[in-house]
Order: structure tokens, then C-alpha cells, then sequence
């Protein structure tokens, strides 16, 4: 008895100071660490995560990214739970993303992410020799001189087409952007070609995209990684995981379907030049072979990223350029003065018509495509002036902080604010002059968009043919004979977001505008016969 009377103290001692200890984890947990960069003021357990779950947070009038960079400094942190979320300045960007972009390659590992997207997305991939085949393959593949060349010309004609479905159909203008953006990535990547909408090769991409967007948007699913108690809930009770398997299971039905018809396509003996012909011949190999689906995956996920960002993008200018008549004016000076009115616009006039290449850069500057980029993770520990970057932080690029912390009117949509920047993004992505990099729409680093050439010869051929031929203007009521306003602030609440639908319409330009149009589509209907 007396031994067991003198254990009692030590057992109830022992007891309540892991009472104390356990108290004192959980209420530093969510605290902001020494040496981590400053930011916002953090709560127990929750951190700042009550900042940051407001899935509008990017656009609001007062910006939140840029305010916190104007009181805590250029580089910050938030603390999400047990997470670290550190956001990123121009200069930031550029000395760690850029310049150490060893460190900053991998993607977070998100839960989510990865069974949405299994390490078969490039986008998402982990930075392993898989994902740098990938890039390799890619890269090499649409490279200029193949974009400006035969491909070019494929492009060009299916811009032509969607000038043609304006004149017969303006008021279906954003379904004709996306078969357009569809056909023309389809002919490139799998030799197959979107005659309409509802075609396999046009309709396939976006429901893919439909079903990645709606598995991964922020704010769509628990942060479990950050937050392990929501590991606890049943997966077959969390519809977000339901959503995430469906993130995979239907693009990969789809781009599983797309190879089949290739290889059927093949086996009929009709071979043809496109990136899966060239995979399933051999004559183009990646470093690190892929079994399964990941072939199909591959190939698809680099059409997602082309069409579906190269619509979007193109219905964000379509809905500036409507409510600024002033911005049409000035690229129409242009147009007119090159091309008059016997001929269109080509890509080899890139140089001559410099008002085309403002437009893009500000539709991608005023509302970029992911407006709060994909994450970074860093994979090593390291210092940046005095802070630390902890191993496996989350990197934050904000594209649309980044590009609206440059200018004194950054939510006035002006084009002229690139009269000085001539060059593609390419010219300045990377450049040491980083607070005269245009935007960021594309992201930083190793991670910047692979298709980045690809994307920015869609949307300027595009601009450029559509501004010859067409003004844009705001539809009008056929009762009341007034005009339908356009809400610039109406966009998607998406990872991979554009605007809401809005209603324009498309004027030729003069009748000899429309008989061009007519003779051009006559003289490429040969050419995009041989890819139906």
C-alpha cells in the first residue's frame, strides 16, 4: 500500500504535465515560427487560415496580397495550421524562383492534388526525371520554328474558320473560340481536327478541364495537409475527395478514348504528323518511358492547358475590347495601315503591328488565367536576407498581385501601358530587370508554362484577325433597343478561371472585309480537310 500511495504523486504528475504539454502544442499550433518572414498577426491552431479562405480574396478592391506586402515587406508568410505559406514579390520571384529554382520546382503536397491528378499532369507533376522528360518533349516540340512553320499555317486557318462562324453565327462567339482553340491543339497534339463544338476533339477537352477545375479550385476542399484532424473524416462522406477522384477519372477516360482513336486511326494505315503519332512511332522518345495512362495523360493534359487557357484568355480580351471602343481604334490605325483591306493579318507581322501584342499582354495582366498561380514548394531549407524558407513551404506566386502592384491604375484596363515592351513574355520572363517583366500570367521559374510559345501565337493571331475584320461592340436588346452592359468584374471562382457569359456582337468591318474572309476560308478548307 505504501508503495503504491508514493507512486501516485509521480503517475498524477506525469499526467498533468502532458495535460500542459499537450495544451501547449495546441496552442502554438498555427503560430508563426522564429526566423520565418513577418505577416499577419496569427491565431491558435487556425493560424491565419481565416484570412486566406475566401476564394475572391485575390480580386477585392483593397488587395489584400498587396497590402500585406506594403506593411510586412516584399517577402511574407502566413501560417495555415501547421503550414507555411510564403508569398512572393517581383524581386523575390526573381532571386529564389528564378535563380534558385532548383529549390523551388516541386509542387505541394497536397492531398487533393494528387488524387485528382495522380503525378500524371505536367502542370502538377513531381519535379522527378518523368516530369523533365515532359518538359523536354515539350519544349522541343513547340518550339517557334515549328509554330511559325507548317503548325503556323494550321493555325492560321483555323482562325480563319472562326472569322467565318462570326459572319454566320456572332452571337455563339465564345462556343466558336473554344472549338477553334480545341481544333487547332487537337491537330497539333493527336492529328485530329474539331470540325464543330460538339465534337469529340473539341467537347472532350473542356469537360476534362470542367472536372480538374471543380476537383482542385481553392476553397473547394479541406486543407488536410495543414489541418490533419480532417484526415479523420471517411473519405466515402467528404465530397471533395469524391470530386478529386472524378479530377482523374474523367480526363483520363477521355484522353484514354482520344489514344484508342489514334491507334485505330493508325492501324487503318492513315499515319500522320502530330505529337501521339510521333510517341506511338518511336520516332520521338521520351527520356523516361511511361506505361499505363500516362501517355494519354500526358498528351491531354498539354491540350487542356492550351485550349482551355487560350479561350479563356481570348473571351477576357473580347470583353475589354468591347466596353474600350477606344483600344479597337488604335490597333485598327494599325491593321489598316499594313494590311488595308485585301489582305490578313499573319503572324510573320508580328513586329509591325505592335498595338496587338499591348492588348494581349494587358487582358493577361488585368485578369490573368489563374489569378492566384499554382504553388511552389520549396524542397530544402533555406535563407533568403536574413528570413528562412523552411523545407516544404508553399511558395505563392500572385499573378494577379504581382500584376496589379506595378502601376499606379492597375485596375484601369490600358493597353498603352506596354507601348515599351515589344517582345513576347518569353523576352521577359527570367530577365534581371524583373520590375520590368510585362506579367506574370504564365508563372516563374523551372514551372513556367510549358506551352508558353504555343499560347501566345493562339491568341495573338486570333486578335489580330479579329480586330481586321470586325468591330466589337455591346449586343443590343431587340425590345428595348438598349445596350446589354458587360461586368468586368463578373469572373469564374476558379483555379482556371475566365469571365462569366456576357453578350457582344461582331460587325464586319466593310463588305470586302467579309469577301476575304469568304475567299481566305476557301483557299484553307483543303488544308484542314486532311486532319477531319
Amino acid at each position: 500500500m505504501n508503495i503504491i500511495a508514493s507512486q501516485f504523486p509521480y503517475s498524477w504528475a506525469f499526467s498533468a504535465l502532458s495535460v500542459i504539454y499537450a495544451i501547449f502544442k495546441l496552442v502554438r499550433f498555427g503560430c508563426r515560427e522564429k526566423h520565418l518572414p513577418p505577416g499577419p498577426p496569427t491565431y491558435p491552431i487556425v493560424g491565419n487560415a481565416h484570412l486566406v479562405v475566401d476564394k475572391n480574396l485575390y480580386k477585392k478592391p483593397v488587395h489584400p496580397f498587396k497590402d500585406w506586402s506594403e506593411q510586412y515587406g516584399e517577402v511574407y508568410s502566413l501560417k495555415i495550421g501547421r503550414g507555411t505559406m510564403i508569398v512572393h514579390s517581383r524581386r523575390a520571384v526573381y532571386d529564389l524562383i528564378d535563380k534558385r529554382s532548383a529549390l523551388y520546382s516541386a509542387r505541394p503536397d497536397d492531398e487533393q492534388f494528387r488524387t485528382a491528378l495522380k503525378n500524371e499532369n505536367i502542370a502538377n507533376m513531381d519535379a522527378d526525371p518523368g516530369w523533365r522528360a515532359q518538359r523536354k518533349m515539350t519544349a522541343r516540340f513547340l518550339a517557334p520554328s515549328k509554330l511559325d512553320g507548317d503548325l503556323g499555317k494550321i493555325s492560321e486557318a483555323e482562325v480563319t474558320t472562326l472569322m467565318h462562324d462570326l459572319l454566320v453565327c456572332p452571337e455563339d462567339f465564345s462556343k466558336h473560340i473554344d472549338r477553334s482553340t480545341a481544333s487547332f491543339s487537337a491537330i497539333a497534339l493527336f492529328g485530329q481536327r474539331a470540325k464543330s463544338h460538339d465534337d469529340f476533339w473539341a467537347k472532350g477537352v473542356y469537360k476534362a478541364m470542367e472536372a480538374l477545375n471543380r476537383a482542385i479550385s481553392p476553397g473547394t476542399y479541406f486543407p488536410s495537409e495543414q489541418f490533419p484532424i480532417f484526415k479523420l473524416i471517411p473519405k466515402r462522406w467528404n465530397p471533395a475527395h469524391l470530386r478529386a477522384e472524378e479530377g482523374f477519372s474523367i480526363p483520363t477516360k477521355i484522353w484514354t478514348e482520344a489514344r484508342e482513336r489514334i491507334e485505330s486511326r493508325r492501324n487503318q494505315g492513315d499515319k500522320r504528323e502530330s505529337l501521339m503519332d510521333q510517341l506511338l512511332d518511336g520516332r520521338t522518345k521520351l527520356d523516361v518511358p511511361f506505361h499505363g495512362t500516362k501517355l494519354a495523360n500526358f498528351v491531354g493534359a498539354l491540350m487542356q492547358g492550351a485550349a482551355e487557357t487560350g479561350a479563356l484568355a481570348m473571351r477576357t480580351n473580347i470583353m475589354f475590347l468591347a466596353t474600350h471602343p477606344w483600344v479597337q481604334d488604335k490597333a485598327q490605325i494599325q491593321l489598316d495601315a499594313l494590311c488595308g483591306v485585301d489582305r490578313v493579318p499573319t503572324f510573320a507581322d508580328f513586329k509591325d503591328l505592335p498595338y496587338i501584342n499591348c492588348i494581349m499582354k494587358e487582358g493577361l495582366r488585368i485578369r490573368p488565367v489563374v489569378p492566384t498561380g499554382i504553388p511552389h514548394r520549396c524542397s530544402q531549407g533555406n535563407w533568403y536576407e536574413g528570413m528562412l524558407i523552411p523545407k516544404d513551404a508553399t511558395i505563392i506566386i500572385p499573378h494577379w498581385a504581382l500584376s496589379h502592384s506595378q502601376y499606379d491604375d492597375p485596375d484601369t484596363y490600358n493597353p498603352d501601358r506596354y507601348l515599351n515592351h515589344p517582345g513576347l513574355a518569353t523576352d521577359y520572363a527570367g530577365c534581371s530587370d524583373y520590375q520590368n517583366r510585362d506579367h506574370y500570367a504564365y508563372g516563374a521559374g523551372r514551372r513556367i508554362c510549358a506551352g508558353i510559345q504555343l499560347a501566345e501565337r493562339i491568341q495573338w493571331r486570333m486578335l489580330a484577325r479579329l480586330l481586321w475584320a470586325f468591330r466589337i461592340e455591346h449586343a443590343v436588346d431587340e425590345k428595348t433597343g438598349e445596350k446589354i452592359e458587360i461586368d468586368p468584374e463578373a469572373f469564374e471562382d476558379k483555379l482556371i478561371a475566365g469571365p462569366m457569359p456576357f453578350q457582344v456582337q461582331f460587325t464586319p468591318r466593310s463588305q470586302r472585309h467579309v469577301e476575304v474572309i469568304k475567299s481566305e476560308l476557301e483557299d484553307v478548307s483543303e488544308l484542314l480537310r486532311k486532319w477531319e
